[in-house]
Formats: structure tokens, C-alpha cells, sequence
């Protein structure tokens, strides 16, 4: 009897919150029907205290897509006085504890609402429209309908299957379409592919501020091989249609992308998204924790939830713009040795520096940056010098680690390689290289974090 009046008030709660504008119908529905869900999600929409909100600059605010835009403020009889306000992640959050207080970075989407109470409308990075991928159920578009309705963003929300096929496999369907489409900005539409947008976009003119794809996998059970070309696939898509300024988001389980990846096997178990992102042009600008509070509902395909995981993240793709920089934790590089044969004296070295700045390696580093295209990090994190019974030659070398890094223009191996090319013959100008190592190709791209791991293993100087 104890559990049945539970379950009422639960019921009659979450009634009220849609009745509130706080949920929608399908989310309503799923919760009256799987009472144990109800806990949960009650758990997490519920906070005992509201979060300090502050606005940040740069990078942070630009790219997140966070939560907290819609109504917070409402009181319930049913819950406890230290319950007073509630906020949900539909949307994703990304906040960190600090001494006790929740900081939430503001998004572009909470930047436009208010710059739009404010007037401030001229703003040119507001958001104006939202392209969400591969939606299973229409779940997560349901969800954040309102909001953007309220800011008056346009929302596309797209699946791959047809809507007879999507409504005999997902249960809410038809009510979460009903739900988009109850605003008239909001569109559901189906038989999209999210690997050629260009299909279904491109003729029209259609750009978009924003495009969305949350846990992107090959139907059915793959490996890895499958699922890297269909980010890659989407990555490729998804630029032809980005609007200047937009953001690509594709939120991935933990470990999946590997842009935080600490060894080349972690890297290479992983999806690979920020290299599969730089060979069509985008920066990993982001990587921050996304936490997925709407209904999980396509598990190969069928209408079941699946499970994320450890720490799943959010990654912001952008068209590099000389201004937005990546974290330096989540940049890609490339790297190789640069041999130069040590002279005996000064007159081997050219007057622009000395013998010494070059083997400390600063002269080095100086004269790739000024040759490098602007945006790319160039780094030379250690050297070694070889006497000459370890060259089997009559000349000491020094030996050093050059590395392009990522910072606000995507690498790749080709265009790594290029630049490669133009560090020996510049370098070449100002002193002797060893010509046995001129012209290696320079190493498949890696993720910062994996570097110093690597290093003692490529400064040994092979002889």
C-alpha cells in the first residue's frame, strides 16, 4: 500500500511538471509506465540548491551547448522544502565543482536567449538554426523543442529510417514528431542520411549553425573499422552544410573518440574522431562531459536503451578561423627527428645564430614556426646529442624531436609531411643536416597527451 501511494505521487509529480512546460508527453508517458526509470529521473531533475551560473569568455562559451535554458523555477507540495529548483540535461551540461559551487559554462544557445532579452540581437554568432543526426526515437529533439522554440531557434530533427519503418519500431514516434512539430519553426523529417546531407541540404542553400549527432554506431554489432568511417562519413557531410562560425557536435562513449588518449594503443583502439575531423578541414575545437538525460531509445536499431559507459564526451568540431584554439589536452600532432651534423667550430654554422642556440634547440624551433601556416604549434620537446662512435661516422649529431601541433588549424599527415619538407631545407640553409635521414615521412597522427609517453622511444637516434 506504501509502494502504491509512492508510485501516485510520483505520478501526480510528473504530471505536473509537464503540465509546467518541464517535460513532454512521450517523456510522461515512458515514466508512468517503468516506475524505477521515474526514480531516476526525478533524481536528476531535482537539485537540493540551484547552481551558481556564471558567463565565461573565449573558447567555453563559444562552443558548449548547455544546459539550463528553459523555466527553473517550480514548488511542489510532493517534494521536500529543500527542493526548490530543478534543472534538466536534455540538452548536455558541462560543469566542474569548484570549492563547493557547480559552475556551468553558458552556451551559444543560452547566449542567444539572452542577447535576445537584452536586445542585443546584432550579435553575428547567434544561433540561428539546429540540424540534430541520427535521432532514434526523436527523443532528444523532443526534449529540447521548447527551449529552442523559445529563443527562436529553427530545429531540424532528422533520422535514417523511413517513418512507416520508424513507427513500427519506436513506441513514441509519432508522439515525439507531434511534439517537434507543434512548433512551427520545428521540423521532424525522415529517410535522412546523416552521411550525405548534401542530398537533402545542399540544393536549397540550407547552412547550419549547429549540427548534432549523438552516439553515432554502425547498425548491428561492428568493430571499430565500421564505425570510424561512418564518423569520418558524417564529419565529410556534415562540413558541407555548416554554416561560417557553426559547430559540428558529435557526443561519443568514453574512449570512443580518442582525443585524450595517453598511449598510441589507447589512440589506436579508439575511433579517432580529431583525425578523421582534420583530413575534411575541421578543428577539435572542444571535448567536455556530456550527460544524456533524455531517453536513450536505438540499440542497433531497435527501440531499446543502451548503455554509455564511462565519462562520455561531447566533441565541437569547427571550420578553423585563425581565432578559435584547441586545448592543448586534446590537440593532434605529428612529429619527426631533424639529424644536423655538429661542426667543429663556429665557421660551420651561419651568422643568424650561434652554435649554441641550435643545439639547445631554440634556434631550431624559431626557424619552423616562421615557415609553418599560422595556427600550427611547433614544438621540439627533446633532443640528443650522438658522438661519433655512435654514428659509425666521422661527425657528431644532434638529434632532434620536431612536433606540429594542432592549436588552431588541423594537421594531417600530408600536410605535415609538406611542412616536414620545408623545415630540412630551411634548417639545411643555416647548418649541415645528416643526409641519411633527409626526406622520412613524419609519423600518423597522434593526440598530445601520448606524446611525452613516446618520447624516449624516438630521440634515440638510429644508427
Amino acid at each position: 500500500m506504501k509502494a502504491h501511494r509512492t508510485h501516485q505521487q510520483i505520478h501526480r509529480l510528473i504530471l505536473s511538471l509537464m503540465l509546467c512546460g518541464f517535460t513532454n508527453r512521450s517523456t510522461c508517458q515512458a515514466l508512468r509506465s517503468r516506475p524505477s526509470t521515474s526514480y531516476r529521473w526525478l533524481a536528476g531533475f531535482a537539485t537540493s540548491s540551484p547552481p551558481h551560473i556564471q558567463r565565461c569568455n573565449g573558447l567555453s562559451q563559444r562552443s558548449c551547448f548547455d544546459m539550463d535554458t528553459r523555466r527553473t523555477r517550480w514548488e511542489s507540495s510532493l517534494v521536500s522544502n529543500d527542493v526548490r529548483r530543478g534543472y534538466s540535461s536534455a540538452i548536455y551540461s558541462h560543469a566542474i565543482e569548484e570549492e563547493s559551487t557547480t559552475t556551468t559554462y553558458w552556451s551559444f544557445l543560452n547566449q542567444n536567449k539572452e542577447q535576445a532579452d537584452e536586445g542585443t540581437s546584432s550579435n553575428t554568432n547567434l544561433i540561428k538554426n539546429i540540424l540534430v543526426c541520427g535521432d532514434g526515437d526523436l527523443s532528444f529533439s523532443a526534449e529540447i523543442a521548447p527551449e529552442l522554440n523559445e529563443i527562436g531557434v529553427e530545429l531540424f530533427a532528422t533520422v535514417l529510417e523511413e517513418e512507416d519503418v520508424h513507427n513500427q519500431v519506436y513506441e513514441f514516434s509519432n508522439a515525439n514528431k507531434n511534439t517537434i512539430e507543434s512548433y512551427p519553426k520545428h521540423k521532424a523529417m525522415f529517410g535522412v542520411d546523416a552521411t550525405k546531407l548534401s542530398d537533402y541540404f545542399g540544393n536549397n542553400g540550407v547552412l547550419f549553425d549547429r549540427i548534432q549527432f549523438n552516439f553515432p554506431h554502425w547498425r548491428g554489432k561492428a568493430n571499430n573499422r565500421y564505425n570510424r568511417k561512418l564518423l569520418s562519413d558524417f564529419l565529410q557531410s556534415a562540413s558541407t552544410v555548416l554554416a561560417p562560425n557553426g559547430e559540428i557536435h558529435v557526443a561519443l562513449c568514453g574512449g570512443q573518440g580518442g582525443c585524450s588518449a595517453t598511449t598510441l594503443v589507447e589512440w589506436k583502439g579508439s575511433w579517432t574522431a580529431s583525425l578523421y575531423g582534420a583530413e575534411h578541414g575541421l578543428l577539435l575545437a572542444d571535448a567536455f562531459p556530456f550527460e544524456a538525460q533524455y531517453r536513450l531509445s536505438s540499440h542497433r536499431g531497435v527501440d531499446r536503451p543502451f548503455n554509455l559507459g564511462k565519462d562520455p564526451l561531447m566533441h565541437v568540431f569547427v571550420k578553423p578561423d585563425g581565432i578559435v584554439e584547441s586545448a592543448k589536452d586534446i590537440q593532434l600532432c605529428c612529429r619527426h627527428e631533424l639529424h644536423v651534423v655538429i661542426p667543429d667550430d663556429e665557421e660551420g654554422v651561419s651568422s643568424i645564430c650561434s652554435l649554441d642556440q641550435i643545439i639547445a634547440g631554440d634556434a631550431i624551433e624559431n626557424i619552423i614556426q616562421t615557415i609553418i601556416p599560422d595556427g600550427v604549434r611547433v614544438e621540439v620537446p627533446a633532443r640528443k646529442i650522438l658522438e661519433v662512435h655512435e654514428t659509425h661516422g666521422k661527425d657528431r649529431i644532434a638529434v632532434f624531436l620536431i612536433v606540429y601541433c594542432s592549436e588552431r588549424y588541423p594537421v594531417t599527415r600530408t600536410l605535415a609531411d609538406e611542412w616536414r619538407a620545408k623545415a630540412e631545407n630551411e634548417v639545411g640553409k643555416v647548418i649541415p643536416l645528416r643526409q641519411n635521414r633527409v626526406g622520412r615521412t613524419v609519423s600518423h597522427p597522434f593526440p598530445y597527451p601520448a606524446l611525452h609517453p613516446e618520447i624516449k622511444y624516438h630521440t634515440s637516434g638510429v644508427r
